[in-house]
């Protein structure tokens, strides 16, 4: 139903080179980041008209297979694998375009206060032994709810952003429920209102980059070290009892996307992003009040050595 909405009144006629460039617009800061950068570089500096289209994550590789989007700017490796395997490998109707440049990293978390205390608000350690995974069904009572029943309330995001946070939980054979916040705005309410209030809170999702970090003080939770296997990359099924990946942020395109787009697809294949960059301009929209479009053009206003090289001659 998202996709038919949000791609209402586009046709394939729209991939014609001189319409605008159809880019994903998915539902976290990061990515709004991304997009409008691209948005206002290729407006503003190579006179190419660019439309964002809302679209869920997952929908849109099929929306770019199918010519009704030509570009998905913030692509996480170890969220896409099957997509990936689907649509750029073996169909071929996706295409990768090149590095994004951003480095994302996700984790497991609690506030520092549960795990060390904090003697500026009173607060006593609640979990003093709580490093890893292991130690957390000692604790699983101390982050229970009415609604987890006698287990642990674990706090995801966003069901689609495909975590596998309930599969990690059941392998690693942890007394949690994993529950999803909804949507971005109601996961940061939920830490919000536990960290005001010095509450314990176990996350079973954080993110770099990402302001939250600067906002709160989070002790990370060891997981195993990731593998392949883990995910399913070998020949074993996948079973995610295992630390998340490293992810490489990777844009892609509608295969033909570059012979109707050439300058806009070699513009997209030499962004590189710096991690910190984003994070900068993430944190002017969520805790400074910027749209995305006023935090890219700020950024850019002190960094055209960054991103100048990026328009093809």
């Amino acid at each position: 139903m998202l996709l038919v909405t949000a791609l209402a009144g586009t046709s394939i006629a729209n991939a014609a080179s001189n319409g605008p460039v159809r880019i994903g617009e998915n539902d976290w800061t990061g990515q709004w980041v991304s997009i409008n950068l691209a948005k206002v570089i290729l407006e503003d500096h190579m006179d190419q008209d660019v439309e964002l289209v809302f679209i869920d994550y997952p929908a849109q590789w099929a929306a770019l297979a199918s010519n009704d989007l030509d570009v998905g700017m913030e692509m996480w490796p170890s969220y896409s694998y099957d997509a990936h395997k689907e649509w750029v490998d073996e169909k071929q109707k996706v295409e990768v375009v090149g590095d994004l440049g951003v480095i994302g990293e996700t984790g497991w978390y609690v506030p520092t206060y549960v795990v060390e205390g904090d003697s500026e608000r009173g607060i006593e350690p609640m979990a003093p032994g709580l490093k890893s995974y292991q130690d957390m069904n000692k604790y699983s009572e101390l982050f229970k709810r009415p609604e987890t029943g006698d287990k642990g309330f674990c706090l995801d995001a966003v069901a689609s952003w495909q975590a596998h946070n309930g599969e990690r939980l059941e392998s690693l054979e942890l007394d949690y429920v994993n529950v999803f916040a909804g949507t971005e705005g109601a996961f940061f309410a939920e830490i919000e209102a536990a960290y005001a209030k010095g509450e314990p809170l176990m996350l079973c999702y954080a993110w770099k980059p990402h302001w939250m970090f600067a906002k709160y003080d989070l002790t990370e939770i060891e997981l195993p070290p990731y593998t392949d296997e883990c995910y399913g990359l070998g020949d074993e099924s996948a079973d995610y009892a295992c630390d998340f990946p490293d992810d490489e942020l990777y844009i892609i395109s509608r295969a033909g996307f570059k012979d109707d787009y050439p300058k806009a697809h070699q513009f997209l294949a030499n962004l590189n992003l710096p991690t910190e960059a984003q994070e900068w301009m993430i944190f002017q929209i969520d805790q400074k009040g910027m749209t995305p479009e006023q935090a890219v053009r700020a950024w850019m206003a002190d960094n055209e050595d960054v991103w100048r090289p990026w328009i093809p001659n």
